[in-house]
């Protein structure tokens, strides 16, 4: 089916066949492409049905899945309105499913290290001085507690101080996504600082990626992150 609506402002008629499914997909285009903006009131039942030629059935419930995916609001006896900002919970449970159903643990680790050097990059440019010298505080704080003995207060400040790095890049979808992936990894985070030995590998390699915003080094990127990732992607599994 050809996505009229990219060049004519305005939605493509239904097929016959997995009628809802398209109207969910004519609805979603539309609000990507900026056509139904955030917060903004969708067009009536009747204006829709005659837009996408679909019978009232199929539009309610497409707009059922729509509101149950978080995109959408119904508001009885006032009408549809575009979510004006995304579910977390809903956000990362997708994610959580699309990890945990899919994906090998070679394949979980290939996509951590995508997204850790993508949110290392961002931040070269955008974190500031005092933003740096509080992931040198996470750190510094890491090494208090694991000599303490306190591993998991260090462990979840390990996990704290990557939550924060992406923080650091300023970009809400980003952290988003980032966010939801590292929940799968908190605890295989962990493991990874157990023994004196692995916590002095994470905590150099903690100080390398500081170390790379500081100097805004864009070459040594793929390298520090590859050794952040040597250790921890030994103890990460997708599947029990």
């Amino acid at each position: 089916m050809t996505n009229q609506f990219i060049d004519k402002k305005k939605m493509s008629p239904i097929e016959s066949e997995t009628v809802v499914e398209k109207v969910i997909h004519q609805i979603t285009l539309a609000i990507s492409s900026k056509r139904f903006k955030m917060g903004q009131r969708l067009p009536s039942e009747f204006e829709l049905m005659d837009e996408l030629h679909v019978s009232r059935n199929s539009l309610r419930e497409a707009m059922k899945i729509l509101s149950a995916m978080g995109i959408v609001n119904i508001k009885r006896g006032d009408g549809t309105y575009v979510c004006s900002q995304v579910n977390p919970s809903i956000f990362d449970s997708i994610i959580y499913s699309m990890i945990l159903e899919t994906s090998t643990d070679q394949q979980v680790v290939e996509l951590r290290q995508i997204l850790d050097e993508a949110v290392l990059k961002l931040a070269m440019k955008k974190c500031t001085d005092q933003q740096i010298a509080k992931l040198q505080n996470f750190k510094d704080q890491m090494r208090y507690y694991f000599n303490n003995g306190e591993i998991s207060r260090a462990a979840k400040l390990d996990y704290q101080f990557h939550i924060y790095l992406t923080e650091c890049c300023d970009n809400g979808f980003l952290a988003r996504i980032v966010k939801g992936v590292y929940q799968i990894f908190e605890q295989s985070i962990e493991k990874n600082i157990r023994t004196e030995e692995q916590f002095a590998k994470a905590d150099e390699y903690h100080q390398e990626m500081i170390d790379c915003l500081k100097n805004k080094d864009v070459s040594q990127i793929e390298e520090v992150i590859g050794n952040t990732l040597l250790s921890w992607k030994k103890n990460v599994k997708t599947h029990n």
